[in-house]
């Protein structure tokens, strides 16, 4: 039962459907919402749109989606299940799986067709990361935006509307600068917003939702601060959370994450207010654990709105390991969900983690291919890096064993050598090869495996970090938001990371997050137009 907040007399805005949060599924449901006649308005709690998706590779893993068929590649909703059923450790929602398998070609197909946003799918984002496993597939799934079409496309928009700018870019050069500025994430972020633009969509930022308002029952709009003030907005249809995850706020991240003290790779706006909210009303949450696990590297001087600004690093190339404390390997670099899984490995014992801190250890050629040495020359610090013409001098600078590191190197090589690592079978599935070819195509017999044998050396320490929580509010297939008892909360919907990712349960896979963020979106604003008042 939802309480109310009492009788609210002034609204300085009143709309059909407000989203809380410029992501993908608040973009996609403000767009469509406009489309089926509906009055919207879009609040983003920072300056900048896009959240965290604008920061990564933009992926959409969508099944059996138009543009893989039309390329001939097969697929269908069973075997997509099915692989779901099969990865997903039995705590998936098999209604929301449906709901996020049927709504998807379908929001594809009405993108393409009603907004500037074009997709594609190939080699450069290919393989299910258990694509070997039933129902898995090695190309197609994951969607991005095409760049011969967005890139130029996006670039005129920018001179014709002044919201294009708003689009979050790279805070600090990601690698080199070797990205267009309008590829991969903030591609996808940016058809989106354009079609906004296009349509005169009302989209506000910095405006940050603090509490919603219910009214016999029903959430019936939100109390946002805008410019140090309160600022209400009245929700005819529904308010829509799609603020995105929790992982910088220290608080939550103590309470859930087994790994309280993560280093995210987000944008620092991500702090679970729609979770908050959510909770404030009764609404159930769930795999409030899970998050994407990465380690990540720390540069002196890289700050970020304040904070210290954490990169993400390359990992499971031929020529590289990731070593433990006592200078041995513990995982399969190639794989990060076991680089995650070993972070968090504990000796129960002596009640202390195994792992941390962990080392990048790496060879010339390697190091020099992956960017490494490119990052090294325009940092503002250079005390990150060490190198040494030999294992044991670069041990010692990091204070790991060198003996015990140079034993790990010469095991290392012998299995590299052969392409096999029967330590941690590193490169044996078709998605851990394919994450070697991305830069040692011609590397055989394992694009992913090859030995650390070229002086100078080279090591850092690196952090634990995340590239988003993945636990949150529960929702039903319509995208409303559910209580603990099961019940729907009137006019409040989820998605984005502030929803838990029960489509999928522990299963992940590039892009699966994004997918339900604006699949989600797009079945919410859809709902809300069939809703009567």
């Amino acid at each position: 039962m939802v309480k109310d907040s009492g009788v609210h007399r002034h609204w300085d805005m009143e709309v059909d459907l407000v989203a809380v949060g410029a992501s993908s599924g608040g973009l996609a449901a403000v767009i469509l919402g406009h489309d089926l006649g509906l009055t919207t308005v879009l609040l983003e709690k920072s300056e900048f749109l896009g959240g965290g998706t604008a920061l990564s590779g933009g992926l959409l893993w969508v099944p059996f989606n138009p543009v893989m068929l039309g390329k001939g590649l097969s697929d269908s909703e069973e075997e997509a299940a099915g692989h779901i059923r099969r990865v997903g450790m039995g705590c998936h929602d098999e209604q929301l799986m449906a709901a996020y398998l049927k709504a998807g070609p379908e929001a594809i197909r009405y993108l393409e067709a009603r907004t500037p946003l074009r997709l594609t799918t190939g080699l450069l984002q290919g393989p299910d990361y258990y694509a070997d496993l039933p129902g898995g597939k090695s190309l197609g799934r994951q969607l991005y935006a095409d760049p011969d079409v967005m890139i130029p496309r996006l670039r005129e928009a920018e001179k014709k509307y002044p919201l294009m700018a708003q689009v979050r870019s790279d805070p600090i050069p990601y690698l080199g600068g070797v990205r267009d500025p309008w590829s991969e994430g903030r591609g996808l972020i940016g058809g989106l917003v354009l079609a906004c633009a296009e349509r005169g969509i009302n989209i506000l930022t910095k405006v940050r939702g603090k509490r919603l308002i219910a009214e016999k029952g029903r959430v019936i709009g939100l109390h946002a601060e805008k410019d140090g003030s309160d600022f209400f907005v009245r929700a005819k249809k529904g308010v829509l959370l799609a603020c995105g995850g929790f992982e910088h706020n220290a608080e939550m991240n103590k309470r859930f994450i087994n790994m309280p003290d993560l280093k995210a790779y987000t944008p620092i706006s991500n702090e679970g207010d729609g979770h908050i909210m959510g909770m404030e009303f009764g609404a159930a949450i769930a795999l409030m654990d899970h998050s994407i696990y990465q380690p990540v590297l720390r540069i002196e001087g890289e700050m970020v709105d304040g904070r210290q600004f954490h990169r993400p690093v390359a990992y499971g190339y031929p020529g590289n390991i990731l070593v433990n404390r006592h200078g041995k390997r513990f995982c399969n670099e190639s794989f990060y969900p076991d680089i995650g899984r070993a972070f968090m490995a504990r000796d129960k014992v002596n009640s202390e983690l195994v792992n941390p801190p962990i080392y990048w250890i790496s060879d010339q050629t390697c190091a020099r291919r992956v960017g490494t040495l490119g990052l090294a020359k325009f940092a503002k610090s250079k005390n990150w890096l060490h190198e040494s013409n030999t294992l044991a001098g670069l041990a010692g600078q990091l204070g790991i064993p060198s003996q015990t590191l140079e034993e790990t190197v010469s095991r290392f090589n012998s299995y590299a050598r052969g392409g096999r690592d029967p330590d941690f079978h590193r490169g044996e599935t078709t998605y851990q090869k394919w994450w070697g070819s991305r830069i040692f195509p011609e590397h055989q017999p394992n694009p992913a495996l090859g030995p650390v044998e070229t002086s100078p050396f080279y090591g850092m320490k690196l952090d634990f970090g995340t590239v988003g929580n993945l636990g949150g509010l529960v929702t039903n297939a319509h995208a409303q938001v559910i209580d603990v008892r099961g019940e729907v909360i009137p006019g409040l919907y989820g998605t984005s990371n502030t929803t838990a990712l029960l489509t999928h349960g522990l299963m992940y896979t590039s892009g699966a997050c994004q997918a339900k963020s604006l699949i989600f979106g797009y079945i919410a604003a859809r709902h809300m137009a069939r809703e009567r008042d």
